[in-house]
């Protein structure tokens, strides 16, 4: 069903049946799911159905197997499998090395494969892989045997089904040979399935699980089709398989979950695997492994007994079912033990699952379920008989013998063992009457069930569920079988056993009370318990079911079962009366409630049921078609109309027959008060409040009918032809509208109106008459029609004795009143009429009623503003607002195009002021027309109140940008501006074309606005902040920290620059040095895609610099490889060239102790120098760091931290280092003559003396010691000069 729109205004003569239908509607959804239910931890309560003698299931037709299967059976030398496949509606029956296909709607006709000769050890039916086969293979058929699994293509023709119920061929299945194959290695798969997107799984006896993967051709390394194994560990491939210590436990069976990504997979020691599949669905991980179900199911329910000790029953799983979505968000496996417990689990926490939609995420089966709990024990039913209506919990039951089961949308079926020659199916399914009344009284009732069983012949191998030809397929009411209004049963299941299949069929309360009416001496007072069971006013619906269908169902039920469904309806229907408020209660004028009948009750709730399939869906939709036109189609299949309508019809044909639904002698139905202080009753205002409701359902049902006639008559008609007339503008507004508005809405009779009109057009321009069309319209669609209509059409007369007027004044008054017309109507013209009408105006030269009519029908038609609100929400598709927004930019574009006619005249900032400036819209459409036109200047000019806005509007484009940040310069706002150039340099979207040098102009741009504007704040100036709300400090604190942002920004910005200069000056990376332009990266992604692959040293540096990266193995790498590069350049003049690239690096590195660590840079020139002794020079070191622009002080500290460190160890480095210190202390203190010390920074670069005295001490002691007197004599000297200076 499509998404349903907000609600619109619905007619006020159809409101109250409207509010009845939909709570109705409502009310069916609301029914509890499976997991609000079971919201226990164990359950077992059964109640006696009504008749006591009623089955959950009936059998339809037992379908016995063709002898020629029983000769086939005969010839059996090893194995005999079977099973069904009601996809293609086969039973499927291996024997040894052959496979046969049953057609079990032919009762005879079976296909068989035994073009191979290994045992067939199991098949499985699944769904192909796309792109790999042709179109007409739907299903693909795996075979196991122990040599090999091969897949056969089948193909389906189902087109060949009868159209009678029970009578259908079953439809044309051929197989086809795929040539893929996998080897089985020994190995018998025991069981396979398959995914929704072709994945193949199959469980092999040696406990493993495998994947048969295949594609349609052999790839350069990969195989056509290959066996993975998928829960093999890695050394297992190389451990021969009779040196395994032991296998994994082997699986019985498999299940998919295609909604959640699951694969449940059931071992023999009855403990279940759950494997997630991946969000893509292309993984295959274990998620979870449940060992102990037993154990925890005894935990749950002190009445599991399987698996105990004491009773010696062994616990065993029989079946496991998926649980859709649709059934329960919480809920996605049951598991229907040997005992016929059922199990069930969920892979929600259990702190998310009492939560069943709110809390829990939209997108199931993205990620890896959380949990694989049991949360529910549902104990079997007793099939014992019993006189007590109902089997509570804690009643003792004994153990079943099941060995197969089913189980979906509630109901479950189960094959008991009877004796060896028969089972007993065992069904059981929702009470829901039961559920239903307990709703009010206890908010989240317990599930309670019907029971029942039959007996069958033979051994059940499989039960599946079947379509069941011409009945209606699963409503939303979800479990509820009250909510259908078919006369047919809904769900059909067949049952295969060695004897053949048998078709069971689903009963629903509705065949309960058809059977009851049946019976040949019905009692009152079987009946009264009936409607005690199931409520007045649901058994009224059943009848109105019954009564309400076409003539063949009618005349094939007996008159016994008519007369009783009428007799139900008017003896037993109830009156109105006075009572409490209620919900389907009626106010009359003084304000009393009166609950209206049950008769009346199961009337709204049978239309409303019969209106629920067509009620909420789209009733036109628009489709692109193959030439990339758009245009409208009828949303709804017409065969679902044309259903729904001859329901409708039946409805309003009994409602006419039957008029003693509302007595000519009201005083016939006496009236109920509701206690004995209320004045008497007044039993006409009953009858009255009763006829009035019957009258607006019966109102609301001829509407719907007349709604489905017209739009199978624009079906008939072909309406994406007719579209063709209509706009773009008006496609869009009558696409996707509901059917329930156009039932009972005013937009819905407007989109009716606008498609009549249409239709009409359409006839005209092919010159056909439209008397026809009139006549068909008038018959079966006359409520559509309103008295706008007249007025439009006098209207567009008077234009047209305008248009032939000889004398201008004439024309002008003829104008004039077809002017106060149309905006007496402007709320009910469409798009397409005002621009047709404003053409016409233009051309008598009324250009003022052009521009006032269109924005008049732009306002009234949105009183609400809706159309500002939906754009301000970002014009969100499938929106009920999306309609009026267009219709409003189709009224104003009659406005812009009149101005771009007239562009010579109008196009100044004078004649645009005098437009309306309240409707942003039309602002808005204003000024992208003025832009559109090379006219933005006048957006300044006219100080509109919505330019800011506009501006700002998405999609934004680099103009647009441009533009906003030059209008808020102009506007003295450069906080806003300093934003707007950082978000222009940060972009990184497409349809920006800016390079990397226009990125640094717009952050330093935004740095220099960005000061003025914290200028002007703390100047006290007029001020706009950037965000509203913000106080004085708040503004400065959002400023000063948007400029440090982009400060930081643009030095990355600059060392990005640089590496793209580097790389255009190395040649052959144009490519590279273009993408440097698309966006501004950060300092990781320049080191991680740029610099270090292609070994841009100076970068690299820069960017440890930028990012203050501390890695001291990294830079002593990258400092050696760059130094030495420069030494052994053959070019180069050596240490002099060193000295230049560090002095060079060092001025744009330092202070960064992360690029630039200063002792590390003055130990790899020592070692330089040492290495390069002939061309090195006493202070080398020293002097290369200072023209570094490293001070002197720092410099001193490096070398003495070096000499500290290798003091104690070669002399002739202690002694290297000593000189290059004296040679610092020297330079520095000859920089320090000639007065620099009263510079105005005196201390910036100045050399801690004491510390400088005392190393110099110990240098001293260190040379004594070591013999060394020249060395002791220049330190001592240099010592001398530092005392007699300092």
């Amino acid at each position: 069903m499509e998404t349903p729109r907000p609600p619109a205004k619905a007619d006020s003569a159809l409101l109250p049946a409207v509010n009845l239908v939909e709570n109705k509607i409502k009310s069916d959804h609301q029914f509890p799911a499976i997991s609000d239910l079971l919201h226990a931890s164990s359950s077992g309560e059964y109640e006696l159905a009504i008749p006591s003698d009623w089955q959950v299931v009936t059998k339809q037709r037992h379908i016995q197997l063709p002898d020629a299967l029983f000769e086939q059976y005969d010839l059996l030398e090893c194995r005999c499998f079977m099973g069904l496949f009601p996809e293609i509606k086969r039973a499927w029956i291996t024997v040894d090395h052959r496979l046969f296909l049953w057609n079990y709607e032919d009762e005879s006709d079976f296909y068989s494969f035994d073009d191979q000769e290994q045992i067939i050890v199991s098949v499985a039916l699944v769904t192909p892989k796309p792109g790999v086969f042709v179109d007409t293979i739907k299903h693909v058929l795996v075979v196991a045997t122990p040599l090999e699994v091969f897949l056969l293509g089948v193909g389906y023709d189902a087109g060949k089904l009868a159209g009678m119920r029970g009578s259908g061929s079953g439809g044309e299945v051929t197989l086809f040979a795929t040539q893929i194959s996998v080897p089985a290695d020994g190995v018998a798969m025991t069981s396979i399935c398959g995914t929704s997107d072709g994945r193949v799984f199959m469980s092999g006896n040696d406990g493993s699980l495998y994947e048969f993967a295949y594609q349609s051709e052999d790839g350069w390394l990969t195989k056509k089709a290959k066996k993975i194994n998928l829960t093999s560990t890695f050394t297992s491939y190389f451990v021969p398989t009779f040196l395994s210590a032991k296998h994994d436990t082997a699986a019985l069976s498999m299940v998919v979950d295609d909604e959640r990504r699951l694969l449940y997979v059931l071992l023999q020691d009855a403990s279940v695997k759950v494997f997630w599949l991946g969000a893509d669905g292309s993984k295959f991980l274990q998620a979870h492994h449940h060992k102990s179900i037993a154990k925890s199911a005894a935990m749950l329910c002190t009445q599991f007994f399987e698996g105990a000790a004491a009773d010696g029953v062994a616990f065993e799983i029989a079946s496991m079912h998926v649980i859709p979505l649709s059934e329960s968000r919480t809920l996605s496996l049951v598991a229907i033990t040997s005992g016929g417990c059922r199990l069930y689990f969920s892979p929600i926490k259990r702190t998310q699952r009492y939560y069943e939609a709110s809390s829990l995420p939209a997108q199931i089966g993205e990620h890896q379920p959380e949990a694989f709990d049991l949360v529910h024990v549902r104990l079997p039913p007793d099939l014992q008989p019993t006189t007590s209506r109902s089997m509570q919990s804690f009643a003792p039951r004994p153990i079943l013998n099941v060995h197969t089961g089913f189980y979906r949308n509630g109901t479950a079926l189960l094959a008991h063992t009877w004796n060896e020659d028969h089972d007993a199916i065992v069904g059981a399914a929702p009470a829901c009457a039961h559920i239903r009344a307990r709703i009010p009284r206890q908010p989240r009732p317990t599930l309670t069930e019907h029971a029942s069983s039959a007996r069958v012949e033979g051994r059940t191998w499989a039960i599946a569920e079947i379509a069941s030809a011409g009945a209606e397929g699963p409503t939303s009411a979800g479990l509820n079988d009250l909510a259908s209004v078919s006369i047919a049963p809904t769900r059909s299941f067949a049952v295969l056993t060695n004897a053949g299949v048998i078709i069971l069929e689903k009963q629903r309360p509705v065949d309960m009370l058809r059977a009851l009416l049946a019976r040949p001496a019905l009692q009152d007072s079987q009946l009264k318990e009936f409607i005690d069971a199931y409520t007045l006013d649901e058994t009224c619906a059943m009848c109105f079911t019954i009564l309400c269908v076409d003539d063949y169902s009618l005349h094939a039920m007996s008159m016994q079962v008519i007369n009783a469904a009428r007799r139900i309806l008017f003896e037993f229907g109830g009156v109105p009366h006075y009572a409490e408020p209620v919900a389907a209660g009626f106010a009359t004028g003084g304000g009393v409630a009166v609950a209206l009948s049950g008769r009346h009750n199961g009337l709204a709730t049978y239309l409303a049921r019969t209106l629920q399939p067509v009620w909420g869906r789209a009733a036109t939709l628009s489709k692109t078609d193959r030439v990339g036109a758009s245009r409208l189609h009828i949303g709804i299949p017409t065969s679902d109309l044309v259903e729904v309508q001859e329901r409708l019809r039946h409805l309003q044909r009994f409602l006419n027959n039957n008029q003693r639904f509302v007595p000519d002698q009201l005083n016939q139905m006496p009236v109920q008060p509701v206690d004995s202080s209320r004045p008497s009753a007044d039993v006409a205002s009953c009858w009255n409040a009763e006829s009035a409701s019957l009258r607006a359902l019966f109102d609301l049902l001829v509407r719907a009918s007349e709604v489905i006639s017209f739009l199978c008559l624009l079906a008939d008609f072909n309406l994406p032809v007719i579209s063709d007339s209509i706009s773009e503008a008006q496609r869009k507004t009558l696409s996707g509208i509901l059917f329930s508005q156009l039932v009972s809405s005013e937009t819905g009779k407007l989109s009716c109106k606008e498609l009549i009109l249409a239709l009409i057009n359409s006839q005209l321009k092919q010159h056909f008459s439209i008397d026809s069309v009139s006549d068909v319209l008038s018959k079966s669609c006359s409520s559509i029609f309103s008295a706008s209509d007249t007025a439009l059409y006098k209207a567009l007369e008077y234009l047209k004795l305008a248009a032939e007027a000889e004398e201008g004044a004439e024309a002008v008054t003829l104008a004039n009143e077809a002017l106060s017309l149309l905006t007496g109507i402007s709320s009910t013209l469409t798009a397409k009429q005002v621009r047709d009408i404003c053409e016409q105006f233009e051309a008598l030269g009324q250009y003022t009623a052009v521009a006032s009519l269109s924005l008049v029908c732009a306002s009234e038609s949105d009183p609400n503003n809706d159309a500002m609100a939906y754009w301000s929400d970002g014009k969100p598709a499938n929106d009920a607002r999306e309609p009026i927004y267009h219709k409003r930019m189709e009224c104003y574009r009659c406005v812009i195009e009149l101005l771009d006619k007239r562009r010579a005249s109008v196009l100044n900032a004078k004649s645009l002021a005098q437009l309306p400036n309240n409707d942003a819209l039309f602002q808005f459409e204003l000024y992208e027309w003025l832009v559109a036109n090379d006219q933005s200047a006048l957006l300044f000019q006219m100080r509109a109140p919505f330019v800011e806005k506009y501006l700002s509007l998405e999609p934004r484009t680099l103009e647009r940008c441009d533009m906003l940040w030059h209008f808020y310069i102009h506007e003295n706002q450069f906080g806003k501006a300093s934003v707007v150039q950082r978000e222009l340099a940060s972009l990184s979207r497409d349809g920006f074309d800016i390079d990397l040098a226009r990125r640094i102009e717009y952050l330093s741009l935004s740095i220099s606005n960005g000061k003025i504007a914290i200028d002007m704040v703390r100047g006290g100036q007029i001020r706009v902040p950037t965000r509203e709300l913000l106080s004085e400090e708040e503004e400065i604190n959002e400023l000063v920290a948007l400029l440090r942002e982009s400060e930081d920004q643009l030095e990355i910005a600059q060392v990005q620059l640089e590496i793209q200069q580097q790389l255009r000056a190395l040649g052959g990376h144009e490519t590279l040095a273009r993408t440097l332009d698309r966006r501004l990266f950060t300092v990781s992604e320049l080191y991680e895609q740029f610099a270090e692959p292609l070994r841009l040293w100076d970068a690299m540096l820069l960017i440890l610099k930028a990012s203050n990266h501390d890695d001291p193995q990294m830079v002593e790498e990258i400092w050696l490889t760059i130094l030495r590069t420069v030494l052994d350049d053959s070019q180069s003049t050596g240490l002099m060239a060193v000295a230049s690239k560090v002095s060079r690096l060092g001025s744009r590195l330092y202070p960064s102790a992360a690029a630039f660590p200063l002792p590390l840079i003055a130990g790899i020139l020592a070692e330089l120098s040492r290495e390069r002794s002939d061309e090195y020079r006493p202070g080398y070191v020293g002097d290369t760091l200072v023209h570094a622009n490293v001070p002197h002080w720092a410099v001193f500290e490096a070398l003495n931290m070096l000499y500290v460190k290798t003091a104690g160890g070669d002399t002739g480095t202690a002694e290297f280092l000593v000189r290059e210190i004296t040679a610092l202390t020297t330079t520095w203190m000859e920089s320090t003559q000639g007065g620099s010390r009263d510079s105005p920074n005196p201390n910036e670069d100045s050399m801690p003396v004491m510390a400088v005295d005392e190393a110099l001490s110990q240098y001293i002691v260190n040379a004594t010691l070591n013999n060394n007197v020249e060395l002791k004599n220049e330190i001592q000297r240099v010592q001398e000069n530092i005392r007699r200076i300092f």
